[in-house]
């Protein structure tokens, strides 16, 4: 579908071709080929008399190919920032912006949600028209992604302390950074979250990422966690599948799509990472699921044969992802849906374990290549600063099919085959007897 109507696009505008105005047909066709995509019911077929074909599921709607990039609140609501990205996009195969709507600090723009209000600094607001730069990220053809970090909440925490970990002495709990958190368990914190991503929904944001939708680590040298008795009922796995299928009842209705950000990790490991993620739990319930792949995340011991993962970031890449890749094609083959693969990868240097190797456009080529060797097409990079100057000579100047999977290591279905045996195939079978609600969505 995407061929045709780019090929009745051309045909379109095609004098603007001749006029040699082709920054404008590259803005037309990108606009063109998302409203297609969006639309439930083309007019033509409206004039025919035809019978409209029932609305897409909201996953339908989402670009056929997702080529991202992270894009923090201040670049978005600096106009200078917002300029040089969205040109940035306008030039190369970038189709999909992950704004940050919600982080650490509370929500990036006035809402409407008193909670949401009394949880934000309020001079820390650099979003003044939400609607307006969804509006203007669409007429650029982008995909406009909203991310709402979900459970490291500070402020939320010390304006509502009972919505808290607590450590054993009854104080807030603290991470390694000295922050606290709110408990994933807590149905007050779902609540706020949810009208949030319904707000940015409403907005014009077509998809809402939930990111730290987990539990905080749970270091030795930490106090132990401890959650409100009332809402502590059930695993961990089951307070973030729980919240997630909540969020996906609320946002599917309204048009959008629900996905989650999750530790690389949650591939490569049967059981929940420590944290609440475990694979086939979460793909079960979201449209997407985003793992953090980043090469300097990982460590020696995580991936066989992967001795320095943030100099080898094809083999990380190849290797983390390619887990998750042959997990999903058992959840499909036991009758579910799964979620989409959209690997968050590495845009930065890590400065602070391996600064003699810079991430360029190189290295950028790398993980996106591993990925298409593994049958993935979308990608979405993250850099802390939004700034991307130094790989986008890895970008193409338009988006197009590039994947073409080529055999996998043995090793990785092997690894696999003990995943299944410590747990997982168990609960890919529970998950599929449950009917995976996703498939079943309207």
């Amino acid at each position: 579908m995407q061929s045709v109507g780019r090929r009745a696009l051309a045909l379109a505008f095609l004098p603007l071709a001749f006029a040699g105005c082709q920054d404008l047909e590259r803005q037309a066709r990108r606009e063109f080929s998302l409203a297609n995509r969006l639309s439930a019911e083309t007019p033509a077929a409206a004039a025919a008399g035809q019978q409209p074909q029932a609305a897409p599921r909201p996953r339908d709607r989402a670009p056929a190919i997702i080529r991202g990039i992270y894009v923090d609140a201040y670049a978005i609501g600096s106009p200078v920032r917002r300029r040089d990205l969205l040109a940035l996009a306008d030039t190369t195969e970038i189709n999909t912006f992950v704004v940050d709507v919600k982080d650490e600090d509370g929500v990036r723009y006035r809402s409407e949600l008193p909670m949401a209000m009394e949880a934000t600094h309020p001079k820390s607001i650099p979003i003044h028209d939400l609607k307006g730069i969804a509006d203007s990220l669409t007429a650029h053809g982008i995909y406009p992604i909203a991310r709402i970090v979900v459970f490291k909440d500070p402020r939320l925490s010390r304006a509502r302390p009972a919505w808290s970990i607590h450590a054993p002495d009854g104080s807030p709990w603290r991470d390694r950074q000295g922050l606290t958190w709110v408990s994933p368990w807590n149905r007050d914190v779902w609540e706020m979250n949810i009208a949030i991503a319904e707000e940015a929904v409403r907005a014009g944001f077509r998809e809402i990422q939930f990111d730290y939708v987990r539990f905080p680590e749970a270091y030795s040298n930490l106090p132990t966690q401890v959650h409100p008795a009332a809402d502590s009922g059930g695993t961990r796995a089951d307070a973030i599948s729980g919240f997630l299928a909540a969020a996906r009842a609320r946002i599917h209705p309204l048009g959008a799509t629900i996905t989650a950000d999750v530790f690389g990790l949650s591939m490569n490991e049967s059981r929940d990472v420590g944290i609440g993620q475990q694979w086939e739990r979460i793909a079960a319930e979201v449209d997407g699921v985003l793992p953090m792949v980043y090469p300097s995340h990982y460590f020696p011991t995580h991936l066989p044969g992967i001795t320095r993962p943030n100099r080898m970031p094809y083999q990380t890449i190849q290797h983390s992802v390619g887990m998750g890749v042959i997990r999903n094609e058992r959840m499909a083959a036991a009758g579910m849906e799964p979620a989409r693969i959209v690997p968050w990868l590495q845009a930065f240097t890590a400065t602070w374990n391996d600064r003699g190797y810079p991430y360029r456009a190189e290295q950028a080529r790398a993980q996106i290549q591993a990925l298409y060797d593994l049958g993935l097409e979308d990608w979405i990079f993250w850099h802390p600063s939004s700034n991307y100057s130094q790989i986008a000579g890895a970008f193409a100047h338009e988006t197009a099919p590039e994947s073409k999977r080529i055999p996998m290591p043995a090793s990785l279905a092997a690894q696999v085959d003990r995943m299944d045996a410590e747990g997982a195939a168990a609960i890919r079978t529970a998950m599929a007897a449950k009917a995976s609600p996703v498939a079943a969505a309207p």
